[in-house]
């Protein structure tokens, strides 16, 4: 049986000879922590299924109020809509915003985004349709 700080050299030297081959701005956000080496299974990439299930502890790209901002900011149905498709969320973190947001969502991924969608230019639009109600007396 291998000891631990046999297979630690052999994996240290593998790494180095990695390393050694990337150019130097993959090396500087190496440098910088802004970006990551990750083990990868011999046989490819995780499957997404796998990958989903990792993303049940559902954290944000972005903070849900710089997300809210951008949704209002847009205002437009169908480009919030594409706005949220384009940040690739799964339910998990679709759930997490609308848990941040303070919005009732359903169950489904895109009926959820709907809800959302709601939320952000719906409910605007409906606070400035009150607000012009009695503004004119």
């Amino acid at each position: 049986m291998t000891e631990p700080a046999d297979l630690a050299h052999d994996v240290l030297i593998r790494v180095a000879e990695f390393i050694r081959s990337l150019p130097a701005d993959q090396l500087a956000d190496l440098a910088a922590g802004e970006a990551k080496l990750e083990v990868v299974p011999k046989g490819g990439r995780r499957t997404p299924a796998a990958r989903t299930t990792k993303a049940t502890g559902a954290t944000l790209p972005r903070p849900a109020s710089e997300v809210a901002a951008t949704m209002t900011a847009i205002g437009d149905r169908a480009a919030v809509r594409q706005y949220l498709v384009d940040l690739k969320l799964v339910v998990p973190q679709l759930r997490q915003l609308a848990s941040e947001l303070g919005a009732t969502v359903r169950t489904k991924k895109d009926d959820i985004i709907d809800d959302l969608v709601e939320w952000a230019v719906g409910r605007s639009g409906d606070a400035d349709a009150i607000s012009r109600v009695g503004g004119g007396r």
